[in-house]
């Protein structure tokens, strides 16, 4: 899988897995009916076609499920027709933004995605004036990496989650109590086999906070900005456990149908994959615990955002469609589906209780120990250069877990 973090959010695919039927995406959960919020009116046609590429899942327009429909309301409102492209990848998603013969109006993107698009100037800035909503949405997410460029507004933030250590209770004992659980030999020897890891080069920041506490003396501060000595450090703690990897996933259904069966125990897996277990009855928790009054093991937030192609772009409708996707009620409808925090706290109502619970959605702007991921470059910040590029992280990987 190309990409840092891009995990699909499959949700229909979990519908379908034995013992786990009660998962809120699959019924009640979900916020039933058609949005009606109201799209911003900002200059230019609201007419035309609007065509946006989106990863499978985040964007409904009652295909899978004819009650999940936030997109036709938004036709009907603003007279602006919306065609879907689905992206599987994060490669296929950039190829889409910036190869010739490809006219896109936006895209729906991952942090890395998003910082290989600013970086191509396949996107432009945000005018955020003539976005309905957008000062509303966490400002901890406005300015995370993968949104802010240069001073400048890039991504409109849609929905997060976050990486977190999960387990299986009663079968890892001691429960784990950070990321070295996962990336200490004597550990992952104890439980060969029945370890899971996402199939993407996060798996080399997850590494990072793991020896950020276990060895200072490497000085990691953000797991994405790594000189060549701790790069080198991180690769190596992942070697050392490759064996004793049971899966390296890349859906949603993997994680909770192994997890859920016991065929995995321990994993570097995403919030709410654990939520969703949690809500079928079965055996998960996760490093932070929800139960944690202060949590102080960190983990890598992924905030996915919509940005404006720098190609001819539909502005009339896709501003529209930011404001539209900035809306409480779309906020609320998007969070229910996904399982994912909403970007608005207070579109915390409804089918997105649960998703606002287990994210601390509230606390989010004292959530210190949230890194947000963003693209690896040879910048590693307040003007020091020298770290390793996203490039060699993509190829450190490919060879690992080959």
């Amino acid at each position: 899988m190309s990409g840092l973090a891009r995990s699909r959010r499959l949700l229909p695919a979990l519908c379908a897995l034995a013992g786990i039927a009660l998962i809120a995406g699959c019924s009640s959960g979900a916020a039933h009916g058609h949005a009606t919020a109201t799209a911003a009116s900002p200059p230019g046609s609201g007419q035309g076609t609007l065509h946006l590429v989106v990863p499978p899942g985040p964007v409904q327009n009652g295909n899978v499920d004819p009650r999940i429909d936030w997109v036709t309301p938004f036709e009907k409102q603003t007279g602006c027709t919306v065609v879907l492209k689905n992206a599987n990848s994060d490669a296929e998603a950039v190829h889409y933004l910036t190869a010739p013969g490809f006219s896109y109006d936006g895209v729906l993107a991952s942090p890395e995605e998003a910082g290989q698009l600013i970086g191509a100037r396949a996107v432009t800035p945000l005018n955020t004036r003539l976005i309905a909503g957008y000062q509303a949405l966490s400002s901890r997410l406005r300015n995370a990496p993968g949104d802010a460029s240069g001073g400048r507004a890039y991504g409109l933030p849609y929905v997060w989650d976050s990486y977190v250590a999960g387990f299986r209770p009663g079968a890892v004992k001691p429960p784990p109590r950070g990321w070295d659980a996962l990336f200490s030999p004597a550990t992952a020897r104890r439980y060969a086999g029945k370890i899971t890891l996402p199939d993407s080069p996060v798996t080399l920041a997850l590494a990072a906070l793991a020896l950020k506490s276990a060895r200072p003396s490497l000085g990691i501060t953000d797991p994405f900005e790594l000189t060549r000595t701790q790069f080198a450090a991180v690769v190596a703690a992942v070697d050392a456990v490759r064996g004793d990897v049971g899966t390296f996933w890349t859906q949603d259904s993997s994680v909770i149908g192994q997890l859920g069966d016991g065929q995995d125990v321990l994993g570097g897996v995403l919030r709410h994959q654990i939520d969703a277990l949690a809500q079928a009855g079965l055996p998960a928790d996760s490093v932070p615990s929800l139960a944690d009054a202060t949590p102080s093991v960190p983990v890598v937030g992924d905030v996915d955002s919509w940005l404006v192609s720098a190609k001819d772009a539909n502005a009339g409708c896709m501003y529209r469609w930011l404001s539209w996707s900035a809306s409480k009620t779309v906020q609320r409808e998007v969070s229910a589906w996904t399982g994912e925090a909403p970007a608005d706290p207070a579109a915390c109502t409804g089918g997105a209780v649960g998703a606002c619970r287990q994210f601390r959605e509230a606390d989010l702007a004292f959530a210190r120990n949230i890194v947000f991921e963003h693209l690896p470059s040879a910048s590693c910040g307040n003007g020091r250069t020298g770290c390793v590029p996203y490039a060699q992280w993509q190829t450190a990987w490919d060879r690992t877990a080959g």
